[in-house]
């Protein structure tokens, strides 16, 4: 069930979420994660996607790791965000393991270092990170603008997934025009079609 929070404005979202986040146990946060990637992996419209692009979580995000080594173990090409500050956008890595070369970018975030990039033209489905998302797909983020942005330039035709905690789906998002939506959010309880 969704969080009933009225329209509060984005930074007061952020702040509330990031709290609830924060005040996850590492065992809630791991469980949680396992629970949201089976859902993930349950879903045939992701299944049937050839190559993905997954952020690489910090701190109490939902893990990825697990969800980006199943997806190479079915054989997907998986790609990951590296930041362009200078540029405010988020340019594509292709990695083939974990095992890549990581560096830490300004905001504590791993990024791919020496892998070449790719054009956004190539993925044909994100699984996004957010720190609050409603029912009809409404998105809030950390501000940067930066999965906006990388979701204008993706193939029309590119599935955007959500993943989040269950409570971190709320009834409804102040969005403004330049917000993009996803089409589905997975929880650790189910799974959210927008």
């Amino acid at each position: 069930m969704a969080c009933a929070i009225p329209k509060m404005d984005k930074a007061a979202v952020r702040k509330k979420m990031i709290r609830r986040r924060n005040d996850l146990t590492l065992d809630e946060v791991v469980c949680f994660s396992k629970e949201i990637e089976e859902n993930l992996f349950s879903c045939e419209e992701f299944l049937s996607r050839d190559s993905v692009l997954y952020y690489l979580s910090f701190g109490k995000e939902v893990r990825t790791d697990a969800m980006i080594a199943r997806s190479l173990k079915f054989g997907k090409k998986v790609y990951v965000p590296r930041i362009i500050k200078s540029e405010d956008k988020l340019e594509i890595c292709e990695i083939e393991n974990l095992e890549t070369s990581f560096d830490i970018n300004a905001f504590g975030i791993r990024e791919p270092s020496g892998v070449p990039v790719v054009s956004p033209t190539k993925i044909d489905a994100v699984v996004t990170p957010g720190l609050a998302f409603d029912s009809s797909g409404g998105r809030i983020g950390f501000g940067g603008g930066y999965y906006d942005r990388l979701f204008v330039e993706l193939p029309g035709n590119s599935l955007r997934l959500g993943v989040a905690y269950g409570f971190q789906i709320v009834d409804s998002l102040r969005q403004d025009v330049w917000d993009k939506k996803v089409q589905k959010v997975f929880t650790e309880k189910n799974t959210l079609n927008c």
